[in-house]
């Protein structure tokens, strides 16, 4: 390849390599913004870079019959040993030595369009993907600022420069030309997204309106007209086995017509398809019609951001030059006066936010005494000042008001905590620990809430509390276990105490009862013996009543017993002389 086509390649190449910088760098971009079209500009300079960048890596240029037979002149001789021609060679060295490998071994044209086919596919397909995956990813948190937006004007800038470089180096070298067309299409689209997307960050900056979600859309459309028109030209250059040669896939850029070399759509259907257009009735009546009808579909945009759907749950502030409506928009379809004369902003109404006092927890989970809540977990003063104490309660609430809401107050959420904690301040100073850590929990959250609700309303925030939870009361952490300890402690001492009287009544119960039964047992031996005396006076008395009436029948009778009693059970034995035994009488003296 001699000096003046390497020239050639020069500006393509490197206008080249600054748009796929350019491209990288607005993904980059996106990390620290979340500003979607940043992300969504950078694939689409990215996807017509990479498929032009990918056939120029693969092109590995082969000199012709002619140019072999060409003797060079000793002043270009004298140039191509330069500098450059060295540095090139040892860079070079390695790709050579393996292309001879492979062209000695195979055929090198097919490798070459087999692999340029399938790096290009790839990189298109890849880049199609997460273009369609980020479509999902719009989200309203995002940071933007006056220093995006200059870059963004410094990157046009770059391109305005770099387009009429590589305009004022036109060749007539095929390969140089084609590649020329290409990155030039692919600054001019770039250019077109720019036009779009600074006008949008300054609007926002400027707080006048939200643009993200029709500027999306215009980037969609953007980056799959220009993938329409890379696979076409692509497929197009394939077919004619001139993607080595002549790689034209160059992208039809609108409103970049008006001249020979231009780059618009008439110069790429006249180059695609030999007809020239510019002579065609048709294309001239386009061409008249094409200014108002782009004015009309503007106007119709225009006037479609004045139409606002209000969703269920939901109600809009209306904002009519600046000032707001005392009316809120109410749940369905509403026409109002386009951007930027009108403006609506959408407000969950029905939705219930919650805030809490005491902490900001980092994490859900019981609130332990000794584990910290959150990361503002707070203490208040009690009684003289003496005890501290960590209270935390939920509170639950949404906008009653729209209009009380959005002007009686700058912050209605700020003066809604700061009344919560001024009355939890009030409601804890009066007590001590003890009695607060007793009091009935639902009690106290009921009436907080009644307390908090007419704090509030004499601000007219707006706002409406819809409950009140009162999560946890407990020590500081500095001292929760050792409360918690010494509350164990007099826990245990109760039980104690509790116990022990249990088993004293125990003992007197069973005392009581042993002594209950000795004297039952006493009173009743007693009764005994006293009937048994009773029954000898009264034997003793009947024996002296009967001795006076029968003094003779009753002594011989004792005297009976008493013979009986004496010898009742006892052997006798009778020794004398003259003893007649039929006068003896053998036999019980009982009966």
């Amino acid at each position: 390849m001699n000096k003046n086509k390497i020239r050639a390649l020069i500006p393509p190449l490197i206008s080249l390599l600054v748009s796929l910088a350019s491209g990288i760098g607005m993904l980059f971009l996106y990390q620290p913004t979340k500003y979607l079209p940043f992300y969504l500009l950078g694939l689409t300079i990215l996807l017509p870079s990479a498929v032009n960048f990918t056939l120029f890596l693969l092109k590995i240029p082969t000199a012709s019959k002619k140019e072999k037979a060409e003797v060079p002149s000793p002043a270009e001789e004298e140039i191509n040993i330069g500098k450059f021609r060295k540095i090139l060679k040892k860079c070079t060295k390695p790709f050579v030595f393996l292309w001879k490998l492979i062209k000695k071994n195979s055929n090198p044209e097919k490798i070459i369009r087999y692999a340029s086919f399938i790096s290009a596919a790839v990189s298109f397909a890849a880049i199609q993907f997460f273009f369609g995956i980020s479509l999902k990813a719009t989200t309203s948190l995002y940071t933007v600022n006056y220093a995006y937006a200059v870059l963004l004007i410094a990157v046009f800038l770059v391109y305005i420069v770099l387009d009429k470089w590589m305009l004022h180096n036109e060749t007539d070298d095929a390969y140089a030309s084609a590649l020329t067309y290409n990155v030039r299409s692919i600054i001019a689209v770039a250019r077109l997204a720019l036009i779009l997307i600074i006008p949008s960050v300054f609007i926002k900056l400027l707080g006048i309106y939200e643009l993200q979600k029709y500027l999306v859309i215009a980037m969609a459309i953007i980056f799959y007209w220009s993938s329409l028109f890379t696979l076409l030209s692509y497929l197009a250059r394939a077919v004619r086995h001139e993607l080595a040669s002549i790689p034209d896939i160059r992208i039809p850029a609108p409103f970049s017509g008006g001249s020979g070399n231009d780059i618009g759509i008439i110069s790429y259907l006249e180059d695609n398809t030999g007809i020239t257009m510019r002579g065609l009735w048709s294309v001239k009546l386009i061409k008249k019609l094409i200014i108002p009808s782009i004015l009309a579909i503007f106007l119709v945009f225009w006037i479609s951001t004045g139409i606002v759907e209000i969703g269920s749950g939901q109600h809009g502030a209306l904002y009519n030059f600046g000032k707001l409506s005392p009316t809120a928009l109410e749940p369905g379809l509403h026409l109002t006066l386009p951007w930027p004369f009108g403006k609506t902003v959408v407000y969950n109404t029905d939705a219930v936010s919650t805030m809490t006092i005491g902490y900001r927890s980092d994490t859900s989970g019981d609130n332990v005494w000794t584990q910290t809540h959150g990361s503002e977990e707070y203490e208040l003063l009690l009684g003289g000042g003496e005890e501290l104490v960590s209270i935390n309660l939920c509170i639950e609430y949404k906008i009653s008001d729209l209009n009380a809401y959005l002007v009686n107050c700058a912050r209605p959420e700020a003066i809604l905590e700061a009344s919560a904690y001024e009355l939890v301040a009030d409601k804890t100073i009066v007590t001590d620990l003890n009695t607060l850590l007793s009091i009935d929990r639902e009690e106290f959250a009921s009436e907080f809430m009644t307390d908090l609700t007419e704090k509030i309303s004499i601000r007219n925030t707006g706002l409406e509390i819809v409950s009140v939870v009162l999560e946890s009361i407990h020590p500081p952490l500095g001292i929760a276990d050792i409360y918690q300890r010494l509350v164990s402690a007099e826990i245990e001492a109760a039980t104690r105490i509790m116990n022990a009287e249990a088993a004293a009544a125990v003992r007197v119960l069973e005392a009581e009862t042993q002594n209950n039964s000795q004297v039952s047992y006493a009173t009743a031996e007693k009764l005994a013996k006293i009937a048994e005396a009773q029954a000898d006076v009264a034997e003793f008395m009947a024996s002296v009543a009967a001795d006076t009436e029968y003094t003779d029948a009753y002594r011989y009778y004792k005297y009976l017993n008493a013979i009986r009693n004496a010898y009742g059970n006892a052997n006798l034995i009778i020794v004398g002389s003259d003893i007649d035994q039929s006068r003896l009488y053998l036999g019980s003296l009982q009966n």
